[in-house]
């Protein structure tokens, strides 16, 4: 809930500011410098440590532009920064729908040709009409072969596992 909020706010100033690609990349760097160091979301959300501290530190990055930088002073100061992960799900499903961009978790049991991959995403489009189809893939050798989509909490499996699931709850 709160980490929809925050999304809702980033991403209706990004759109203001016509900056969506802007902060898309500076959350994508945002990301990645916070799984490389963890420790850092700790400090960011710690009231021990000074906010101007906190905000010297995000600058001297040189990274950040105002807008992004201000949006994480705000998490900074609401001792939100441990939620951004789940703000980032959330921006990335604003984002790219307002790109047209539909961003599909696609798991099989092993990885897929770009054959397979264009195959199924001739056969999802009309799913989602108007979309562009990206698959993020994911190996789930319990699958055994086929494959499972995943698009904004609906899914869709075929799969050997689900077969023999399916004949297994019918017996």
């Amino acid at each position: 809930m709160t980490s929809n909020i925050y999304s809702d706010a980033l991403f209706k100033l990004a759109i203001k500011e016509d900056a969506i690609e802007s902060i898309i990349e500076q959350f994508e760097t945002f990301v990645t410098l916070a799984h490389d160091n963890p420790d850092w979301i700790i400090l960011l959300d710690s009231p021990m440590v000074r906010n101007r501290t906190k905000r010297d530190m995000l600058q001297s990055l040189g990274v950040f532009d105002e807008l992004f930088l201000n949006f994480l002073m705000l998490l900074v100061r609401h001792h939100h920064v441990h939620l951004y992960e789940d703000i980032y799900e959330q921006w990335n499903i604003k984002s790219r729908l307002h790109q047209k961009i539909a961003y599909v978790q696609l798991y099989s049991a092993k990885p897929l040709s770009k054959k397979r991959l264009e195959q199924l995403k001739e056969e999802i489009k009309d799913y989602l009409p108007g979309l562009e189809i990206e698959f993020n893939q994911h190996i789930d050798p319990t699958l055994i072969q086929g494959e499972r989509i995943i698009y904004q909490g609906r899914s869709i499996e075929r799969s050997l596992k689900k077969a023999l699931d399916d004949m297994r709850a019918n017996i």
